[in-house]
């Protein structure tokens, strides 16, 4: 894995830095873990940058934008300064234009790596307040938009006037996307519970660590569900 940073619409003022190089060759799914210094809600996409030790970028690497039914909305390429004469290092659309997008908190995308171990760093804004994301019907790519490890059970459902289904899931994916591990969401006064949270098609809670970073689906039956990520701090 490696560094991406996302954030929340509430920051403290205190600044964080990590860099990951075990990337696979392939796909390699992520959520931002800081928030753009400055930036009132996500992270500036030229904030995430690609670090390639003795090795050179290909052009060909790039970051994969999604939709909530997992298809790719917009492409944008890795590009070092020496290249088409660029002023910087960054991210470019396909006219090779410098990018400029804000992914928003809690995003997932999608990093395709050419070389395996290429490492990703950035810096940003350390998360102090959960992030809340407004689901809409159906995948939800999110993540752990923080430094720090968390539980599968400190991610929350709040369907407002509404009740579970049951059928609300978290689906943990491999590198390459595809689901490893489905997890149900129940409220406690189901099947006897103790407490809501996240359990295993045998109806066991989940003891399921999600690493900083590891981005996950959330399949969501009604639209406007929300889906709370706890914060670093």
């Amino acid at each position: 894995m490696r560094c991406v940073y996302i954030g929340d619409s509430c920051l403290r003022s205190e600044v964080g830095y990590q860099q990951k190089s075990d990337t696979v060759q392939g796909f390699n799914f992520y959520a931002p873990q800081f928030q753009t210094v400055g930036a009132t809600a996500g992270v500036n996409i030229q904030d995430i940058k690609l670090d390639f030790g003795e090795g050179d970028a290909t052009g060909v690497d790039n970051i994969q934008i999604l939709d909530e039914g997992g298809a790719t909305l917009s492409t944008y390429f890795w590009m070092p300064a020496d290249w088409f004469g660029g002023e910087q290092d960054g991210w470019v659309d396909e006219e090779g234009n410098l990018a400029s997008l804000t992914l928003s908190a809690g995003q997932g995308v999608l990093i395709d790596i050419v070389e395996a171990g290429t490492t990703v760093v950035n810096a940003g804004q350390v998360v102090d307040a959960p992030t809340t994301i407004t689901g809409v019907q159906g995948f939800n790519f999110i993540g752990n938009n923080s430094p720090v490890s968390i539980n599968i059970q400190e991610v929350k459902l709040d369907f407002g006037e509404g009740e579970s289904t049951g059928v609300d899931n978290v689906q943990i994916l491999d590198e390459g996307g595809a689901t490893v591990a489905s997890y149900f969401w129940m409220p406690a006064d189901w099947f006897g519970g103790e407490q809501d949270g996240w359990v295993d098609e045998d109806g066991n809670l989940a003891d399921v660590t999600i690493a900083p970073g590891s981005g996950f689906l959330v399949d969501i039956v009604e639209a406007g569900t929300k889906v709370i990520v706890p914060s670093a701090l």
